[in-house]
């Protein structure tokens, strides 16, 4: 007997606003974004359904947010605190399945076929989902769930804010039919411009068009298009394996720098919060990157990978800045710079000798008190001396 298939996708409402929440409960009921300050280039990172009521939006600029909504407040503790909250998300979710793939820090599918007996049918075990998050993290979520990642993962954003929907088999053509055709994930905009001028609005509309059609007018795509907007998706859920493949944090500044000594002290502060995640994940990297931009918005990067890995944040820096002053033509001012880290492994893995496992070993003690202060205290409560 053919077992159906049961796709979930679980996506934590305003993730980075809800931690904040968490820490703050001030924070509650008020317009709150995490990002920036009002008067910088940054963008948003997340909105709370207070501020979307204003039209403020994630990769909105700051100061744009602002202007739609004055009242709005404007805070982030740094991604060390949002990675420990996305990992103890994961580890909820593999209670209920080891078929759980971490989409990004705030959102999962999970292959939940044939949990029935342990879970009872998919509402019930979205229910049970979604009352462990909160028990464990403190957080609300959403769930989609269907026979496929994409109609779930459109359930999802269907039922927000805290909402839960189940797309029963065989109902995955209507649910998705009146819906916008850019609801669907991966349509680019090049491919909405094409389907207004072809008079296609809904997802709907491209059913009717057919799978033939469709690769006729989109090439191969067209036909993976018309099968995601008939809720026909096959792709698995693929467990995470071993760590994530970069660790990175950047910047945009207020205003253009140039000077090399600001530069310098902006890249000791990112290569603290990079270390600041891998050290919560017990991971450590092989290479070092950079990334910069100029005031005029050329963009390049760079970078070098060590002998040995590291999380520590003087050897990051020092790579960094090494790297910067290498690549970059110092006439020019630059408007942001990041830092990354990856080639990760975990944290025990390529160390060469006893004398420097020692070592790095008192360095590891010391920075977790720090990571400790910090989580404690907030980011600024700990700062490099020098």
């Amino acid at each position: 007997m053919h077992r159906q298939r049961l796709v979930f996708h679980v996506d934590m409402d305003s993730f980075y606003v809800s931690v904040e929440r968490l820490l703050n409960p001030d924070l509650v009921g008020k317009p709150v974004v995490v990002g920036g300050p009002p008067n910088s280039r940054g963008v948003v990172a997340s909105a709370s359904y207070e501020a979307r009521a204003f039209g403020v939006r994630s990769a909105m600029p700051c100061s744009q947010a602002y202007r739609l909504c004055p009242q709005l407040v404007f805070v982030g503790s740094g991604f060390g605190v949002y990675s420990e909250y996305s990992r103890r998300i994961g580890d909820v979710l593999r209670t209920f399945t080891p078929l759980v793939q971490m989409a990004s820090q705030d959102e999962a599918y999970l292959d939940m076929s044939g949990t029935e007996r342990l879970w009872g049918d998919p509402e019930a075990s979205a229910r049970s989902i979604k009352t462990r998050l909160r028990e464990d993290t403190g957080l609300p979520c959403t769930v989609g769930a269907s026979s496929s990642r994409t109609v779930s993962k459109i359930a999802s954003a269907h039922a927000k804010p805290d909402g839960l929907l189940w797309v029963r088999p065989g109902g995955e053509r209507g649910f998705l039919a009146p819906l916008d055709a850019g609801r669907l994930p991966g349509i680019g905009a090049k491919t909405q411009t094409r389907l207004r001028e072809l008079g296609i609005r809904t997802l709907g509309d491209i059913q009717r068009v057919g799978r033939v059609e469709c690769r006729r007018l989109f090439g191969d795509h067209g036909a993976s298009l018309w099968d995601r907007a008939s809720g026909i998706d096959d792709n698995a859920v693929e467990p995470d394996t071993g760590p994530p493949k970069q660790v990175s944090h950047e910047t945009t500044f207020a205003e253009d720098i140039s000077d090399s000594g600001e530069l310098s002290r902006r890249i000791a502060a990112l290569s603290d919060k990079v270390a600041s995640r891998l050290r919560a994940q017990d991971l450590t990297a092989f290479t070092v990157g950079i990334k910069f931009r100029y005031a005029d918005f050329e963009t390049h990067g760079a970078s070098r990978t060590l002998e040995n890995p590291t999380n520590d944040p003087s050897v990051l820096r020092d790579e960094a800045r090494g790297l910067l002053a290498e690549k970059r033509d110092p006439r020019r001012p630059l408007r942001l710079i990041g830092v990354a880290a990856s080639g990760l492994v975990g944290g025990g893995e390529g160390q060469m000798d006893m004398l420097s496992a020692e070592r790095d070993e008192r360095r590891e003690r010391l920075w977790k008190a720090v990571d400790a202060l910090r989580g404690k205290y907030g980011e600024d409560a700990v700062e490099r001396g020098g």
